[in-house]
């Protein structure tokens, strides 16, 4: 792992090494090979104790940037943190187990026609692998 961020309540994930990007504003960011883009309900656990839910990006902008600061300097910045399995179930949802006892949790909504979470390479054209509504976007195979 190698960022964590936030877009208004939705958290967002960098893996693999940073490069920088110039987003469509022109403005210069960093951004992992790969990232995950998560809009659905979450939490974060270490060694069974809750670290934080989607809760902690659903206050004021200060507060959800907060709340994405202390995640990066916990997952991040602390040292290397690497993803070591990942578990996906029939209803969209995934766990992802990483070193030192850690796990996020994913849990797709199952609204139709809403986006519960993305993964995809930042910066290049290519396929989005996207769970919306509870399933696979046809989206992903286009």
């Amino acid at each position: 792992m190698s960022g964590i961020s936030h877009a208004a309540n939705m958290l967002t994930m960098q893996f693999g090494s940073l490069r920088q990007v110039t987003n469509f504003k022109g403005a210069v960011k960093q951004v992992g090979e790969w990232a995950l883009h998560i809009q659905c309900n979450w939490q974060i656990e270490r060694t069974g104790e809750i670290i934080a839910t989607q809760n902690a990006l659903s206050g004021t902008d200060e507060e959800a940037h907060r709340a994405a600061e202390q995640l990066d300097e916990l997952l991040v910045k602390h040292g290397l943190t690497i993803v070591e399995d990942v578990l996906a179930n029939e209803s969209g949802g995934v766990i992802l187990s990483m070193s030192e006892g850690l796990r996020v949790t994913i849990t797709p909504a199952g609204i139709p026609d809403e986006e519960d979470w993305r993964f995809f390479a930042p910066a290049f054209d290519a396929q989005h692998f996207v769970i919306e509504g509870g399933k696979i976007d046809s989206y992903s195979f286009s």
